[in-house]
């Protein structure tokens, strides 16, 4: 848990407390185009490798029958045959866990870039209503002040005689 609040640490240096609503906005936008596009890497390497899985495994399968073909009278031939066998189809298993556990950790970082999107987002648009709120605010001040003044500019250049 303690890595999440490196990452909204992180999310909030480089959008900036109150900061510019746009750079917040720009930012969610990158690190969403980020994750989508580790998104697609990660299904595409994942597609890969299952190809690759399967090209393995007939290979390995046809060898072992090519091996029982040949050895199927010599007992001490076929334990090995079987032993090799079971040891190659071991491999294939253990590479397949290691690239699920990968992936995996992968996706997890994935989550990670939209909840960090989703963040400056939200800082963006709270930096948007917090801008409306202040350019209406500083309008509705100007705008008194000037009412305040208009009378007293008449009565110094003659109007009010």
């Amino acid at each position: 848990m303690r890595w999440r609040r490196w990452v909204w640490a992180f999310a909030l240096a480089v959008g900036g407390c109150g900061g510019d609503a746009r750079v917040d906005l720009s930012a969610a936008d990158g690190i969403r185009a980020a994750a989508r596009q580790m998104e697609l890497t990660l299904r595409e390497y994942h597609d890969e490798v299952a190809r690759y899985d399967t090209t393995r495994e007939d290979a390995v399968i046809a060898a072992f029958v090519g091996r029982v073909r040949a050895d199927h009278q010599d007992d001490a031939a076929m334990a090995d045959h079987v032993s090799g066998f079971r040891s190659a189809l071991d491999t294939i298993r253990k590479d397949r866990d290691t690239e699920y556990t990968r992936r995996a950790a992968a996706s997890d970082n994935v989550a990670v870039l939209r909840e960090m999107a989703r963040g400056l987002e939200r800082l963006g648009i709270e930096s948007l209503a917090l801008g409306d709120e202040m350019e209406r605010y500083l309008t509705n001040w100007l705008d008194s002040r000037r009412q305040a003044r208009t009378p007293a500019v008449e009565t110094v250049t003659g109007g009010g005689q």
